[in-house]
């Protein structure tokens, strides 16, 4: 009898249960004294007169505050952690109080702090300030045309959206500690009410120090930019979606099955969109309810009913694309986003502000019913290399407070030519993805073609031409997985879309929107399926652990992150069991501040060792929700999980003549040039920092020789206690698959049997699926 999909038999995935690692310190490290530069009596100086400046701006504008921010640039090899000068700029001097770019703090400068400071740099020979004060490159004060990211303020009006008698801009103050930072907040608040400007923090946290501003003219907005407690000013971002192309319109198939047909309980997934068409009676069984912000004459459910469609019914609409499944899926109509297609009547605008209002209702209201929300939404903010956005860090808080996840998509470049692939250098910079793909706990998702464009455009499984690509700040891996959205040629004239439903029936459309919903329904079933429902963090690491390169089926490869992410997700039930040749664990766990975990003499299935070397594929998945911080910039992921699994070998010394076990990492590989792995490679060639990482690692068809296995993480973190440090436990999932590439050895039973016998493991429990019964 063939192994179909109806009796092949279902090989569980093992969760291993928590607290069977051992718990150890992390050794305590630190590097020699050893200045970058030369610290001389010219270096002083320099610095000394760059604090005079600074102490001159303090003392003719800091009367109402008592103190002001500065800016310090390190030197580009001095921006790691352990070379941050906490010692120079303390809190018995001026301590720091945020972080911009890789390399940029932000210090609170007082009167009596400055003139300390100016004494250390003036005479202080200790080795360790003379080391910090070489990572110096510039110390300066925070200037309006810093604040205004050098826009004047006749260009920030221009970009900013109208409401009522003003233009609506967004301002971000420094956080300056419990002990100043009401007084700048009263500053800020007193210099709005004497230029009679209309402010709040609604749609915001009081923590973000994110304020609206409604400014009326060119004065308001310099007023504000000279305003000390500042850190930002710019255009309130406004939220759209894609307007409709409406391709190859047909009639809405006759078939459609109906929640009527359902056997069993279906997931549900939020569509956070222009709301879903009331007119299509077969969609309408699917929808499990509706709300809406939007006033009735602005109106438009062109896009959500499409995006809806494709959650509901992709297979049956799209019969010929891959990586689709027929599962049941249903959505709730949340309707936020008012029309922006004149041809379809009144128009009105969005603001992310009013966005993230009607947003927090929503979670209020359905959060504990529907984990996976999908946004189909973007700005125009191309995000910066430097800076997380204020609406990706407000959708990471929601997202860690009522515990979903929003599916984002990646953005769509729209200017003819569109993007080529490869990529040339200047699309690289103009095609990044826009905010909120940013959003760090958020799922962002790019598209691929699912057809050839041999002449001016992209191959079959390659990234659309409209798709935006990574990476996103810090260079964290941005889109996070991929999937169909149509396609077309750079210059826009052969247009092939995916299709979807319509107001008439069925139509052609493409975007990074359109592959988004796709992305949903997977991680809607992923969520579904397993019982108790999984945490937002592990049903994350599932969904990116078994994706795949549409190309190859296999790892996307180094370099290449930045336009398929991880690749293309597979769906329940296949990235929720094991194969005979493959065993999958799932490591659920907590890591303390300044320990690591380790499972030391790790099991490994017999049949894929031989004469003394280990064989076979190892993939490896870490996942977790860092702590954040907005204050921060660049570095707003606080903490970091590293995990390696590796082997003992025995390491001879020529010199001395004696062996010695040590650990060699194989997942990922050991760096071969440690002397590269500064703080800046490590960010952007290594992920350091990022939310999910997925690791491979080959023992080659010379297999890797070693004498027992070892896997351990470790838990990182940036900054210290006293400026806000992440010192709570960090929860995360690791997903670990040990593979035959043959497929002949029986590495599942091997390790069933192995991990059964040294830990305490359970299978991890996936629900019977819902099926559609055909009609009667």
């Amino acid at each position: 009898m063939p192994n179909t999909d109806a009796t092949r038999e279902r090989l569980p995935i093992k969760l291993v249960l928590p607290k069977q690692g051992k718990e150890r310190p992390v050794p305590a490290g630190g590097s020699e004294a050893k200045p970058f530069v030369t610290v001389n009596r010219a270096y002083r100086a320099r610095l000394q007169k760059e604090v005079a400046a600074v102490r001159q701006l303090l003392t003719t504008q800091a009367k109402d505050t008592s103190s002001a921010p500065m800016r310090v640039k390190l030197r580009t090899k001095a921006v790691a952690k352990s070379h941050r000068p906490t010692g120079l700029f303390s809190d018995s001097t001026c301590p720091i109080i945020g972080a911009g770019k890789l390399g940029e703090l932000f210090v609170k400068a007082t009167p009596r702090g400055l003139t300390r400071l100016a004494r250390n740099i003036e005479i202080n020979e200790a080795k360790s300030i003379v080391k910090e004060i070489s990572t110096v490159e510039v110390i300066e004060p925070i200037t309006p045309l810093f604040r205004r990211r050098h826009l004047s303020p006749i260009e920030i009006l221009k970009k900013s959206p109208r409401r009522g008698d003003g233009f609506v801009l967004q301002v971000r103050l420094f956080d300056f500690g419990q002990e100043d930072q009401e007084k700048h907040i009263q500053n800020f608040q007193s210099v709005c009410e004497k230029q009679n400007l209309v402010f709040d923090q609604n749609g915001y946290e009081n923590g973000s120090q994110v304020f609206a501003v409604r400014c009326k003219d060119v004065n308001d907005v310099e007023v504000v930019s000279n305003t000390l407690g500042v850190r930002s000013i710019k255009p309130m971002p406004s939220i759209s979606t894609l307007r409709p192309q409406v391709l190859n319109t047909r009639a809405l198939p006759s078939d459609l099955p109906t929640a009527g047909q359902v056997e069993g309980d279906f997931p549900v997934v939020v569509v956070v969109d222009s709301g879903i068409s009331d007119q299509i009676p077969e969609l309408a069984t699917w929808i499990a309810g509706r709300k809406s912000s939007v006033a009735p004459q602005y109106r438009n459910p062109g896009h959500g009913t499409f995006v809806a469609g494709l959650i509901c019914w992709p297979s049956r609409l799209n019969p010929t694309l891959t990586g689709i499944d027929d599962s049941p899926c249903g959505v709730f109509d949340l309707q936020v986003m008012p029309n922006y297609d004149a041809d379809k009547g009144d128009t009105e605008s969005i603001t992310e502000q009013e966005f993230l209002i009607a947003l927090k209702t929503a979670l209020d209201q359905y959060a504990n019913k529907y984990k996976v929300w999908n946004l189909s939404i973007g700005t125009t903010d191309v995000c910066s290399l430097d800076e997380f956005s204020t609406l990706a860090e407000q959708l990471d808080n929601f997202q860690e407070q009522y515990k979903v996840s929003f599916v984002i998509s990646a953005g769509n470049y729209d200017t003819p030519p569109l993007l080529s692939y490869p990529r040339t250098a200047a699309q690289l910079a103009t095609g990044r993805v826009t905010s909120p793909a940013d959003s760090v706990l958020g799922i962002t998702v790019g598209a691929i073609s699912h057809v050839d464009h041999p002449n001016g455009g992209p191959k079959k499984n390659e990234p659309s031409a409209f798709s935006r690509h990574g990476a996103g700040p810090n260079y964290i891996i941005k889109p996070d997985v991929v999937h169909y959205g149509g396609t077309c040629s750079t210059d826009l004239i052969l247009r092939n879309g995916i299709r979807s439903i319509d107001a008439t029936g069925s139509a052609e459309d493409l975007g990074t929107s359109f592959a988004t919903p796709l992305v949903s329904r997977t991680l809607a079933q992923i969520y579904h399926c397993i019982n108790p429902t999984p945490s937002p963090v592990m049903a994350r690491a599932l969904l990116t652990h078994h994706a795949r390169d549409p190309r190859s089926g296999q790892r996307v490869p180094d370099g290449q992150e930045n336009f398929f992410g991880f690749g293309v997700p597979t769906n329940p039930p296949y990235c929720l069991e094991c194969t005979p040749h493959s065993a999958t664990l799932v490591f659920d766990d907590t890591l303390r501040p300044g320990y690591f975990l380790e499972w030391d003499d790790f099991p490994y299935p017999p049949s894929l060792k031989r004469n003394g070397r280990y064989f076979g594929d190892i993939w490896m998945t870490v996942a977790f929700s860092p702590s954040r911080g907005a204050r921060w910039g660049t570095e707003y992921c606080e903490s970091h999980i590293e995990a390696h699994f590796g082997v003992h070998r025995w390491v001879e010394s020529k010199k001395k003549k004696t062996k010695t076990l040590t650990f060699a990492g194989l997942v990922p590989p050991e760096h071969k040039n440690p002397g590269q792995l500064y703080e800046s490679y490590q960010v952007e060639n290594l992920r350091k920092w990022a939310p999910v990482d997925l690791l491979f690692g080959s023992m080659g068809p010379k297999g890797e020789r070693g004498e027992r296995w070892r896997l351990y993480v470790r838990l990182l973190t940036r900054h210290s206690s006293e400026n806000g440090a992440p010192s709570k436990p960090q929860p995360f999932s690791l997903i670990l698959t040990i593979a035959d590439p043959l497929k002949t050895a029986p590495v599942y039973d091997e390790m069933v049997q192995l991990i059964q016998s040294r830990f305490q493991v359970e299978n991890l429990t996936v629900r019977a699926a819902a099926r559609i019964r055909a009609k009667s």
